[in-house]
């Protein structure tokens, strides 16, 4: 019995020993995230959608937790922080730990590996999740320091919205000529960003570009009381006197620009990209209380993440990593809403106007995907990436 004993040891050593060397390669990265995208979002479109959705693709699933430093319920500020950087950080600081000490992100450890980097957001590339990947201020609300930084960031591709932060500013500096300056071509149109063919540039559109809205005269709906009205809030719904507007069908713009992203970062990609994208305004619509909106919005994102699902398939040295922030709304259906056989669209019960701290999804895909199973802290995803990707 001993020896058998000792023989199946050694057999389970040299298994993890074998598991350790063959780590999966991983080459690139895509890290997609639906700020305030919970379980109920993610319902949502599958109840509404017929067909095979992204999220269904997923070989692995998993749950994160998404507190900050200093409260169960985090904000976009130190959700994202904890998503790009691996810390904990008070509500509100973007980059900074509690200490406003400047945090390095999984971008800038990317970048250090030699690897391409780019961003694509639909809302400005200020707002606090792209932020956190190459900012560290202690209020979202700086977004002009931001915009400064941004120009330092040496990221490849950029392309999102927010123009008077580069422009209009308090110290009269044009940051768009900082960037032609350091070598970037400056686009700031939609047609543009499209038909380029260059290798490093930022797109900083108008909003109506980023997120094409309809006016719907049947809705209304405010910002949450009492709470700072985030961009994605104000995106999702006009003020209380005016017409609620919103998508009436998905756009096309992140999946195009995310697709234009990853055109230009796997030009000549020896050591792989880092490509983050973030899927802004489910989280305004969650604010909002908004089930059409939130409805319309995630079949936006799953367009996108169907398209990223082929391209992981087509290019099996890429990891793809699908969380949230955190969630907002406390969204879900109600048991009584209706039965399956009624032709009425699906319809989101609310519980709260602010977010909720509860898990999120994790799902993954490609190279290194099993990494993604199970429970973790919002903190272990950058960890996760970082090991993956360590040569």
């Amino acid at each position: 019995m001993k020896k058998f004993n000792l023989f199946t040891a050694a057999i389970i050593t040299l298994a993890i020993a074998t598991s350790c060397c063959n780590k999966p390669q991983v080459k690139n990265v895509i890290y997609l995230i639906g700020d305030g995208m919970g379980f109920g979002a993610v319902t949502s479109l599958l109840l509404s959608e017929d067909s095979v959705t992204g999220f269904e693709q997923a070989p692995v699933i998993g749950l994160s937790e998404t507190c900050s430093a200093n409260n169960y319920v985090t904000d976009s500020p130190a959700g994202g922080t904890a998503l790009a950087t691996g810390t904990r950080t008070n509500n509100g600081y973007c980059g900074v730990d509690p200490d406003g000490n400047q945090l390095t992100s999984i971008l800038r450890k990317a970048q250090d590996m030699g690897k391409k980097t780019g961003i694509v957001v639909n809302t400005t590339l200020t707002e606090a999740t792209p932020a956190s990947f190459y900012a560290g201020v202690k209020s979202r609300r700086m977004t002009y320091d931001i915009a400064k930084q941004f120009t330092e960031s040496e990221v490849d591709v950029a392309i999102g919205a927010g123009l008077d932060h580069f422009i209009n500013r308090p110290d009269s500096v044009d940051l768009t000529a900082t960037l032609i300056d350091k070598g970037y071509d400056v686009y700031l149109s939609w047609e543009k960003v499209l038909g380029t063919a260059s290798d490093k540039f930022v797109g900083i559109l108008p909003l109506v570009d980023v997120h094409r809205r309809e006016t719907d005269d049947n809705n209304t709906a405010g910002a949450a009381e009492g709470q700072e009205v985030c961009l994605a809030a104000q995106l999702a719904a006009a003020d209380e006197t005016e017409e609620v507007t919103h998508l009436s069908e998905p756009t096309v713009y992140l999946e195009k620009a995310t697709a234009k992203a990853l055109d230009v970062l796997s030009r000549n990609d020896k050591d792989g990209f880092f490509l983050m994208i973030e899927s802004a305004v489910i989280d305004g619509y969650g604010h909002n209380n908004d089930s059409e909106g939130m409805i319309v919005e995630m079949k936006e994102f799953d367009c996108t993440l169907r398209m990223l699902v082929e391209y992981v398939n087509q290019h099996p040295e890429t990891l793809l990593v699908v969380t949230a922030d955190h969630e907002t709304g406390g969204t879900g259906v109600d048991y009584c809403s209706y039965n399956v056989d009624d032709p009425t669209p699906v319809r989101l019960s609310f519980s709260t106007k602010g977010h909720t701290g509860t898990v999120v999804p994790v799902f993954a895909y490609g190279a290194g995907a099993e990494s993604f199973a199970g429970v973790m802290k919002n903190t272990d995803l950058p960890k996760k990436i970082e090991g993956l990707i360590t040569k």
